[in-house]
């Protein structure tokens, strides 16, 4: 048995091979049989099944050997990783997600607002790693964002995954990609999610938003109101507060990289704060 993370581990019994989750708390790990078990009901294929285990705590799950890393800088990754969400979300025509007791309703501009709360208490950090200028400019974009957007509709909630990142999305050796780890799943409307992996695709593409929508056309059903969720510099908080959790070895080659992508992102963020505003 081979340790992947503090509770998760990959084994092999015979030529079979497994994934191994140990949750904290009971409840957690019941909501993920709870989705998986809906969700593979209503035929759902980009689900794994969840093998039987005696701990209760844990989840048990077969292992997908890789045929190639899922990257959203590929343009079919992008567009299967788009499609499989889609799929997901049209599953709340068939059930009733909003009634299930494991699920919270998402509230994005609170979490966002808390996120911004907690880049705030982080300001020396910031100003040492990042500077005090673009610490500035980024609570200012921020703040700019949170002032703009509006609630989006609660009607027609449906299941969410919760964490759209690259690795939840994976492929076996024949192609076929899975939707994996449905730890923060939760339910409301789906355009919260297309927003959510919109943010997290956009940089690839150098924040051309208009390439991105003629490469996937279904996200021609987001309104201009919903567009502006965009400007919230969501990535840039995140991965700066996730670099205050880093040892001072692991920041020195974390840092780096993060002050490209932060430069990179906020030279494109004026031209995509116009390109929205010109949308209504």
């Amino acid at each position: 048995m081979i340790q992947l993370k503090p509770n998760v581990w990959k084994w092999q019994v015979g030529r079979h091979q497994y994934s191994l989750k140990k949750y904290k708390d009971v409840a957690e790990a019941e909501k993920i049989r709870f989705i998986h078990q809906k969700l593979l009901e209503v035929n759902q294929s980009y689900v794994l099944p969840i093998e039987p285990y005696s701990d209760q705590f844990v989840i048990q799950q077969p292992w997908v050997e890789d045929g190639g890393k899922v990257q959203f800088d590929n343009l079919r990754d992008r567009q299967d990783s788009l499609r499989l969400l889609n799929k997901l979300h049209r599953t709340g025509e068939l059930i009733k997600w909003k009634r299930c007791s494991y699920l919270h309703e998402i509230d994005l501009i609170r979490k966002w607002e808390h996120r911004l709360e907690k880049w705030q208490f982080a300001t020396s950090f910031l100003h040492i790693h990042l500077g005090e200028a673009k610490t500035l400019q980024i609570t200012k974009y921020a703040q700019q964002a949170l002032q703009n957007i509006k609630p989006l509709s609660s009607g027609n909630k449906t299941l969410l995954h919760g964490d759209v990142v690259h690795h939840n999305f994976v492929r076996n050796q024949n192609g076929q990609m899975y939707l994996i780890d449905f730890d923060l799943a939760c339910v409301g409307p789906k355009e919260v999610e297309l927003i959510l992996w919109i943010h997290r695709v956009l940089p690839h593409l150098d924040y051309n938003l208009q390439k991105l929508i003629l490469q996937n056309p279904s996200l021609k059903t987001l309104t201009a109101k919903e567009f502006h969720y965009l400007l919230f510099p969501n990535e840039l908080l995140r991965e700066w507060l996730y670099a205050t959790t880093l040892s001072n070895q692991q920041l020195k080659t974390f840092i780096p990289k993060l002050k490209i992508f932060t430069d990179k992102t906020l030279k494109m963020l004026p031209k995509l704060q116009m390109e929205i505003n010109q949308m209504g």
